[in-house]
């Protein structure tokens, strides 16, 4: 079960420090819905999760948003009386919010909600802030960036994970009116060590251990409502996320309004 748990937590690092994305927010008034699917791999693990979000610009340049995993299924080739038993259910809820205090920069926060199943998701508070930067650098190339920083509390069982530090980048190219590929490369580095109750579990230090995450996508305009989305993004670094690389495809569709 512990396999399980770990193999999750390390795709989880891998997409939850995301925020919605890395650009400017909408404009007053405006809204977008987005539904999709993950399926994730590492190693002999994987599982497919279903998503829905919105976010809504409220007042001008204030914009809040959230997004709900469910998870279909979870798969481990391994016994299940070493095991146990494959999990599915609701995850935690992100509540996000982005304000932009200049032009090209935004300031953010996202709260993980612990309502999830417990074998799927951590079930103390986690927090994500920082700041992102994004700009044209001509007339088909944009430039999203961020930092940030993660944390949580402690759940039921009093165990505390490491900060993490984030500073991730990503270029979209324009090279059609409705075609926008992208790429993305996001750097994590912990921070510290495991806690319980308050003290440092010896052994558990993992500050300074790094993994890099690459995403590769396209965004695909319908009309002016409708929009399809696809992604490919996998992990590296051994320390971080474990001796099998983490592979996540992602396939969502944006409704604006």
């Amino acid at each position: 079960m512990f396999k399980k748990i770990a193999l999750a937590t390390a795709l989880i690092a891998s997409a939850s420090f995301a925020t919605w994305d890395k650009f400017p927010v909408l404009e007053a008034n405006k809204g977008q819905a987005k539904v999709g699917m993950d399926y994730n791999m590492q190693g002999d693990w994987s599982g497919l999760d279903l998503y829905a979000g919105a976010r809504y610009t409220v007042i001008q340049n204030l914009e809040l948003g959230l997004v709900l995993p469910y998870t279909i299924f979870t798969d481990d080739d391994c016994d299940d009386k070493i095991c146990g038993d494959d999990p599915d259910g609701l995850k935690n809820l992100t509540i996000m919010a982005r304000y932009q205090f200049m032009p090209a920069m935004n300031a953010f926060v996202d709260v993980d909600l612990p309502i999830g199943e417990e074998e799927l998701a951590d079930d103390g508070l986690g927090l994500h802030f920082g700041v992102q930067y994004s700009m044209p650098i001509n007339e088909m190339i944009s430039l999203g960036s961020e930092a940030g920083l993660w944390m949580a509390t402690e759940g039921d069982d009093e165990v505390s994970p490491p900060w993490n530090l984030n500073v991730g980048a990503e270029l979209d190219f324009a090279v059609m009116p409705q075609l926008t590929p992208y790429v993305g490369l996001d750097f994590n580095m912990h921070l510290g060590e495991n806690t319980h109750d308050g003290d440092d579990i010896p052994g558990s230090d993992e500050s300074g251990e790094i993994g890099i995450w690459l995403t590769l996508g396209a965004g695909y305009a319908i009309n002016e409502m409708i929009g399809i989305d696809a992604s490919f993004g996998m992990g590296f670094g051994e320390d971080y996320y474990g001796k099998d690389t983490p592979m996540v495809i992602d396939v969502n569709v944006k409704i604006n309004f």
